[in-house]
């Protein structure tokens, strides 16, 4: 081994990797851009520049191998003393991950390079020193690790992809309660977790609403043209681009959303980058009015019909009432009751009172189909029954994403449930019931499809903003009162 050599494999992370690699897999990896990104901000974590850091990776995309395997061995050469501790979701996988390690700390070009070997009588599979005092200890989640310490904790897949909800909660548990435990040092100890998404609440989803956790995502298909810095430069990846496209194309991506259940394609290979979206809503993003809208302006309703029951577990039914001004939508009133399907029709019929819509929106789920036949009876023009599309929840709120944080939704200033109401989406998915979020959501993709009425004049609202402040914005004084038509169906709806 050559000067240049060894220089570049003592002090460029990639490079190391590149040869451990081959020396544990006998594999060639490629040059793709977002490897160099990755071992970038592996090698912050391994200067201690990182002590709070999560990687999701889609399968099949070199994480462990890079993350695990030949971070520890890096870390080590740095370090002679240091302890690393590494829990995966399977005492075979903890086995695998410790053998390739032990495997390049073992080897002559490790030796040569760094002058570090392995203790002797001290050399487990899964628990193995250094002649300097350093350890790596790798077991699984539910492993008994007391009295093990430990300067570094690396989580490799705590996962599995199958596993059930339950035990995905049984390991963010063992994770909270025992794992983190076991650092030396809970403020300068470092903590790395690398990992595919499996579900909306797994470890990584918890972690994330933490401030101190750095997050590196890459999904296999780009969402959207985003640019990287990296030793090498600039890396621009643009929408649509794959990570790897030597081995996963729009074929492979074709086949895998079509195979692919739970956790589906969006969770397991794009990492859940529609949930990362929508947790940019804040309390802030919801302005309160302090007056009603004029009532000349058209009101739709939109009804969540939950399933019949009092039970603490029952969905909730949703009755909305929007009033359209332009591209700004206000709440005007609510009604959320877990309640016997006869309730939530008789409210039904008291809001259609009220207020007057010019059309009631209910979706063909649950209680939705027996409302729909009643309401028909006697309000035919009004009703307008949603096809459920397959889409998941978090799929149908990532369009109107913009449409909250640019403020558009108004909610009243006094209502004793506009603080659930946001609560619900500042949560979202991860809150308990998602009922008032599925109604706004049915409004708001219907929405645009109304003709908004014309006025000749407007008044001034009232709106609270964050902090207190208060602002105006205007609406219709004046103006038509009937018809309005739905543009997709093109037929006409009486009020």
């Amino acid at each position: 081994m050559n000067r240049e050599v060894k220089a570049l494999l003592r002090q460029d992370f990639l490079s190391f990797a590149r040869k451990g690699i081959m020396q544990v897999d006998g594999t060639k990896i490629g040059s793709e851009c977002y490897l160099r990104y990755l071992a970038d901000e592996l090698d912050e974590f391994a200067k201690g520049n990182t002590r709070r850091l999560i990687v999701n990776l889609p399968p099949g995309h070199l994480k462990s191998l890079l993350g695990s395997v030949c971070l520890s061995a890096w870390m080590l050469a740095a370090n002679p003393t240091l302890k690393i501790m590494l829990v995966t979701h399977t005492e075979i996988l903890s086995k695998s991950i410790a053998r390739r390690i032990r495997s390049i700390v073992e080897s002559d070009w490790y030796a040569e390079l760094f002058g570090i070997r392995v203790k002797k009588g001290h050399g487990q599979v899964t628990d193995f020193g250094t002649t300097a005092g350093g350890r790596v200890v790798s077991v699984s989640f539910g492993s008994n690790i007391t009295g093990l310490r430990a300067d570094v904790i690396l989580i490799d897949d705590p996962h599995d992809i199958d596993d059930p909800y339950e035990q995905i909660e049984r390991t963010v548990e063992s994770f909270n309660r025992t794992v983190m435990s076991r650092l030396n040092d809970r403020k300068s100890g470092r903590v790395l977790v690398i990992a595919h998404r499996v579900h909306d609440r797994d470890l990584s989803a918890r972690l994330l609403g933490k401030k101190k956790w750095k997050h590196l995502v890459l999904p296999l298909l780009a969402v959207r043209d985003q640019s990287y810095q990296t030793a090498s430069g600039e890396w621009h990846r643009r929408q649509g681009e794959f990570l790897r496209p030597d081995v996963f194309g729009q074929q492979v991506v074709e086949e895998l959303r079509d195979t692919r259940l739970g956790p589906d394609f969006e969770m397991l290979y794009q990492q859940d980058c529609d949930g990362m979206a929508l947790r940019s809503i804040t309390v802030d993003h919801f302005p309160m009015i302090k007056e009603l809208m004029p009532r000349n302006s058209p009101v739709v309703l939109s009804v969540d019909a939950g399933a019949s029951g009092r039970r603490n577990n029952s969905a909730f039914s949703v009755v909305q009432a929007w009033r359209l001004d332009g591209e700004r939508y206000y709440l005007i009133d609510q009604f959320r009751e877990q309640c016997e399907y006869s309730a939530l029709r008789d409210i039904v019929h008291h809001f259609r009172k009220k207020h007057r819509p010019v059309a009631i929106l209910v979706e063909r789920a649950a209680n939705g189909n027996a409302l729909i036949s009643d309401l028909k009876r006697k309000y035919s023009k009004l009703v307008v029954p949603i096809d459920p599309d397959g889409r998941s929840k978090k799929a149908r709120l990532l369009p109107h994403v913009k449409t909250i944080t640019e403020r558009r939704i108004h909610i009243p200033a006094d209502e004793d449930w506009c603080s659930d109401y946001v609560d619900e989406f500042v949560r979202f998915p991860h809150s308990r019931f998602t009922d008032q979020v599925d109604a706004t959501t049915q409004f708001l993709d219907r929405a645009p499809e109304f003709v908004h009425l014309k006025s000749g004049g407007e008044r001034a609202l009232a709106v609270l903003g964050s902090g207190g402040r208060t602002t105006t914005v205007t609406a219709p004084a004046g103006g038509e009162r009937g018809l309005i038509a739905i543009r997709r169906r093109g037929s006409v709806l009486d009020d």
